[in-house]
């Protein structure tokens, strides 16, 4: 073929003998002719829509839906099943592959359509990338092509639909950056992405910044445009959707990119076990530094810099798992319910337990797991013993009267903390309680006697389950960020302030009592 031929051959396929514009290539596009080919669709399908749209007489107009986000009164997020929205047009969907009452627009009737899906066809590496895997067992030769023309007339549908619910003109340059978006998920051979993980009822006191735990891992404030995607109009996982959906923060976890071999074959591809002690870790951490009741239900994956589908204008976000790893009370109508906040003092101290977390030695981390455990346990002696292992991790020797020793430690170590230390004769009676509970539990009794702790007969009655975790939480924090003592440090310290108590006494004013 001569040059000139080339040349005309080149400008019939870019889309010059259709009065299409020659887009200029922006910066970051992989394949300039399936950029200009695709552009070439989405420019046909807004011509026609435009058109079509003032035409007079009736028409069939498919409206988008959407969900609305209001707050309970317990001030957690409440999120609407989806409704039709009148005010927004749902352009996409005017166009399938046949014309009917309610999709005007053929795709078969657009020779653009017909140029890409020569190309793609034509072309090995796209035809591999946007083809279901080869097994002809699963896939047959049929349904192997009806996918492929499905991704193929997608491509553009969806770079269409997505300009128009971002009220986009069709020229304006970040359509090509939607264009980047989705040909990166066809081509680019590793895909960045995140973990964003719903805190349940949940407030941080953070501020309008993001709290930055590690080099991996965050946490953000969530917009309603972010629930509205995230909402779920059921789970399997015994997971309230209310519940589910109250949720004002999340963690957010950086993953390595994961390898991509093409839309078709990563539809089928078997996906990366979901990261969740980096996800517990994260939340540990505010476990830790508050005694707020918190947890997680979903996790979700955000495409960095890519995306494989959209939900008109709303984040790019995917379901990936549903688990339920919150504390059991949530479950009882818990985002109708005020919820301790964590305060801007101990969301400042996460990043600091976070980095002792890692390495932290190996009873300390059994303790973290048993608190995590305890936290997500639906029975309250579960809950107690879950602590007391934790306890015992932290403080416990070998030795006799373990339960004693404890006790002991525990006051020391907590009247000794630097800010907000603990009476050391209330800590003693709280683990001494929770320890005689303890001993009812292995020991198989049915009473109730100490199943509940109270400072005075008429006071208010706190659950011993409760004590038990608070304890373990407490000794934890110091552990943490106080890691400049030893058990046995602690009962040097009771022996020292008992000296001190007893210097001041003449030994020649000591009883027989104190020597026995």
């Amino acid at each position: 073929m001569s040059d000139e031929n080339r040349e005309e051959s080149t400008a019939v396929e870019m889309g010059e003998d259709a009065g299409l514009p020659v887009n200029e290539v922006p910066d970051g596009v992989i394949d300039p002719t399936l950029f200009q080919l695709t552009m070439n669709v989405v420019a046909r399908m807004d011509a026609l829509v435009v058109e079509y749209l003032a035409r007079d007489g009736y028409r069939y107009t498919p409206h988008r839906e959407t969900r609305t986000v209001t707050t309970y009164d317990s001030g957690w997020p409440n999120v609407g099943l989806k409704k039709k929205d009148e005010a927004s047009i749902a352009h996409g969907r005017l166009f399938a592959e046949e014309r009917d009452s309610i999709h005007p627009f053929e795709y078969n009737d657009m020779a653009e359509i017909q140029a890409l899906e020569e190309f793609v066809r034509q072309t090995p590496e796209l035809l591999e990338r946007a083809s279901l895997p080869k097994d002809e067992e699963i896939f047959g030769e049929e349904l192997h092509d009806a996918m492929l023309r499905h991704r193929i007339v997608d491509l553009p549908t969806s770079i269409y639909d997505r300009a128009m619910a971002l009220s986009l003109n069709i020229d304006d340059p970040a359509v090509g950056e939607l264009y980047i978006q989705r040909e990166r998920s066809w081509l680019q051979s590793e895909l960045p992405h995140q973990y964003v993980v719903p805190l349940l009822v949940t407030n941080i006191d953070i501020g309008e910044d993001d709290l930055r735990i590690d080099d991996r891992t965050s946490i953000e404030r969530l917009s309603d445009e972010d629930l509205r995607r995230m909402a779920q109009g059921s789970d399997y996982a015994g997971v309230s959707t209310p519940l589910a959906d109250a949720a004002r923060y999340a963690v957010v976890i950086e993953m390595p990119p994961m390898s991509n071999p093409g839309e078709g074959r990563r539809m089928f591809a078997p996906w990366d076990p979901i990261d969740t002690p980096a996800i517990d870790a994260a939340i540990n951490a505010l476990r830790i530094v508050s005694s707020v009741r918190t947890g997680w239900a979903r996790v979700f994956r955000r495409p960095i810099g890519w995306a494989d589908h959209w939900e008109d204008a709303l984040p790019a976000l995917t379901h990936m798992h549903t688990a339920r790893r919150y504390p059991a009370d949530l479950d009882d109508r818990g985002w109708l319910k005020p919820n301790r906040g964590i305060s801007a003092d101990e969301a400042a101290e996460v990043p600091s337990v976070a980095a002792a977390m890692k390495t932290a030695d190996a009873t300390a981390q059994l303790a973290i797991r048993r608190l995590s455990m305890a936290l997500v346990r639906d029975a309250p002696d579960d809950q107690l013993i879950d602590a007391c292992i934790g306890l015992e991790a932290l403080l416990g020797q070998k030795g006799s009267e373990l339960s004693y020793r404890i006790a002991v430690r525990a006051a020391a170590l907590l009247a000794t903390k630097a800010d907000d230390p603990r009476d050391p004769k209330a800590v003693f009676r709280m683990a001494r309680k929770v320890y005689e509970r303890r001993s009812e539990l292995v020991h198989g009794s049915t009473s109730v006697k100490n199943a509940t702790f109270q400072w005075t007969p008429d006071g208010v009655k706190f659950s011993t389950s409760g004590v038990a975790v608070w304890l373990l939480r407490e000794t934890l924090h110091e552990r943490l960020l106080r890691p400049d003592w030893k058990v046995g440090d602690l009962d040097a310290l009771v022996l020292r302030g008992l000296d001190s108590a007893g210097s001041d006494r003449d030994p020649d004013e000591m009883t027989e009592g104190d020597t026995n």
